[in-house]
């Protein structure tokens, strides 16, 4: 019976120490991927609204552009005439009616 009672303490302690060690390499190469994905994640929501905006600005401007035309020897924006007049109607019309309004009420 004494036989039983030996225990390789040797063996035990390499395996528990091999154990730990490959415990902690695991737990930090996961904190490593999940630390990097939640990076490229971050800036690629960050990058997402940027390009949406400038995307929107540059649609609208060749809108404006194609609706209207640029002038290819000096590059001045060009309108046809009825639009520059309603333009301009429009802008009397506004300058003066904040004034209208104040003396009025």
């Amino acid at each position: 019976m004494a036989q039983y009672d030996d225990l390789p303490i040797g063996r035990i302690t390499a395996v528990s120490l091999i154990s730990i060690a490959v415990t902690i390499v695991t737990v930090l190469a996961v904190q490593v991927i999940y630390f990097g994905m939640y990076n490229y994640v971050s800036k690629t929501k960050s990058m997402t609204p940027a390009v949406s905006e400038a995307a929107e600005a540059l649609a609208s401007q060749t809108e404006s552009i194609s609706r209207f035309g640029v002038n290819a020897e000096d590059g001045r924006f060009q309108i046809p005439i009825e639009e520059a007049i309603k333009k301009a109607v429009r802008q009397a019309a506004t300058a003066s009616n904040p004034a209208e309004k104040s003396e009025g009420t």
